[in-house]
């Protein structure tokens, strides 16, 4: 028997033969040392200590049984071999996946073409996620679904599997299966990239603000660097370092908009997935300009995904206490600081040791008499009001002309300098400095123009298939019993009304996609 994983093979041939001698440094960084040691130490354990447990160990070792197990040509091997194991530990998305690809159910391989496609597996992808922070194989299956789909499905582990497995279809040669696999290291080195790696064509200021929201975004980034580039000898290749800068920009723009107007990222974590899909049915060549096509398509979306006007935006900052979400505020005034330096603050270090810093502080001193209670709780929390430093412990309560000091001549925030305008310091000065802190913003991120308000858009504006055409979608491939006797739907509520399906706070559309994700993850998705 030769086990699919084959990552370190050599150290469980050394392990299994009793080669000690042979292990060498590399061998012991491997699970199977360390699972070997710990059961090594176990036993020994047992036979100092005289445990009776370790004559019985021979006895329960003869207990064990090797089931085989035979299928006709019409069963899937995998789902039985799931159902199989549904009272044992659960298998993981990427787990069943890879049975998935090394089943060889439709194509005879060899033993030599068998190698190649673990080999190039486990040592050209898996990999690639050994040391990745960026939520493992797993989360990366979600995003390379939602990449190929445009339908950004759950978590569940089996969802992950059979959209994956629908989406690729039957594979039926080895040929087939290594293309897929290279595809897969693609897309792969892609996401690490954007996620934790560095690229000499990718701003990092842009792409350190992201990162922070990265699950939010990630498809979206990723087909707009397979749009604007190419995969070559291992290395990302792209076309055009200014329209990727530019694209990238946009989606900064609207992420960073969209919180100052105290809107969710929540709200759109389905939305983003769909947006390179819609673009491509307006225009397939969309992607030659795609940062105008990806901001005209957010300036006029329907109501919660749109991007916030200039006016709204301005609104909100005036009305709303922003303070509470401190880690975006963190990220959005280190993003306003890094425009247009060199010397950037690092978004990975600069936002664990940054902190936010109230220049009217939370609790006033002397330095601070002019300041009324009621201005003191309306202008605290405010954006004009608050700004980053990696020392605030000195700053405390300090009166404004003492911190102004310490603020433009210690700290390296740039942004402080702002406060060299400004004698005094109350709610004139904290509208104004909010001021200029959104039209730099706007200045650096292009956002001009006041834009449409959250009026809805025209009728399907950002979905891409009609009830009806879903409804004959789903009969001409399954031809299900649930939908007999229901052969017109003109609106999504028919037809969650008729399945059953609990809409709830949901729009019925959205209600109707979260329930095939999790009770008919083989139904086309409705996106």
């Amino acid at each position: 028997m030769k086990l699919n994983n084959m990552d370190h093979q050599k150290t469980l041939d050394r392990l299994l033969s009793g080669s000690l001698d042979a292990i060498g440094a590399t061998d012991k960084e491997t699970r199977y040392w360390e699972n070997y040691r710990h059961i090594k130490k176990a036993l020994e354990h047992l036979r100092k200590e005289g445990d009776w447990r370790l004559a019985e160990l021979p006895a329960i070792l003869e207990r064990v049984k090797v089931v085989a197990i035979f299928l006709d040509d019409d069963q899937d091997e995998n789902s039985v071999f799931e159902s199989i194991n549904s009272a044992g530990k659960p298998l993981s998305g990427p787990d069943l996946i890879k049975n998935f690809l090394f089943t060889f159910r439709h194509y005879d391989v060899s033993r030599s073409q068998e190698d190649d496609l673990v080999s190039l597996y486990t040592e050209k992808f898996e990999s690639l996620f050994t040391k990745s922070p960026a939520g493992g194989v797993e989360a990366f299956f979600r995003e390379y679904i939602a990449v190929k789909t445009g339908v950004k499905v759950n978590e569940n582990p089996k969802i992950i599997y059979y959209s994956f497995k629908r989406h690729v279809g039957p594979i039926e040669s080895h040929e087939r299966c290594r293309q897929l696999i290279l595809e897969l290291v693609k897309w792969a080195v892609i996401y690490n990239t954007l996620a934790t790696g560095n690229h000499p064509d990718f701003d990092p200021n842009d792409l350190g603000y992201l990162r922070a929201s990265f699950f939010t975004y990630a498809s979206l980034l990723m087909d707009i660097v397979d749009r604007l580039g190419k995969y070559e000898a291992g290395k990302i290749v792209i076309y055009d370092q200014a329209a990727l800068r530019k694209t990238i920009a946009c989606v900064v723009a609207y992420d960073a908009s969209r919180f100052l107007a105290g809107a969710g990222q929540k709200a759109i974590t389905r939305f983003v997935p769909t947006i390179p899909k819609i673009l491509e049915s307006i225009d397939p060549n969309f992607f030659h300009d795609y940062a105008n096509a990806l901001w005209t398509h957010v300036s006029s979306v329907q109501q919660g995904y749109r991007l916030p006007s200039v006016a709204k935006i301005r609104e909100a900052v005036e009305a709303n206490d922003i303070y509470f979400n401190s880690k975006q505020v963190v990220r959005f005034l280190i993003l306003l600081d890094n425009v247009g330096r060199n010397e950037q603050i690092p978004f990975d270090a600069g936002l664990r040791r940054c902190q936010i810093e109230h220049i009217m502080p939370q609790t006033l001193g002397q330095g601070w008499t002019q300041i009324n209670e009621k201005d003191h709780q309306r202008y605290l929390h405010k954006l004009g009001n608050l700004s980053i430093t990696f020392d605030n412990a000195k700053l405390s309560n300090l009166s404004f002309s003492e911190k102004k000091k310490k603020l433009t001549e210690l700290s390296r925030v740039r942004l402080n300098h702002m406060l060299l305008a400004y004698e005094s310091f109350g709610p004139e000065q904290i509208r104004d400095r909010a001021g200029r802190l959104l039209d730099r913003f706007f200045e650096a991120y292009a956002v001009f123009s006041d834009g449409a308000d959250y009026s809805e858009p025209e009728a399907s504006a950002t979905v891409n298939i009609f009830p009806q055409k879903w409804l004959d979608k789903v009969r001409g491939t399954y031809n299900p019993s649930e939908l007999a006797g229901f052969p017109v739907a003109q609106y999504w509520s028919e037809i969650c009304a008729h399945l059953n399906v609990p809409v709830g706070k949901n729009s019925a559309h959205r209600a109707l996609e979260n329930w095939l994700e999790n009770y008919r993850p083989h139904w086309p998705s409705s996106w």
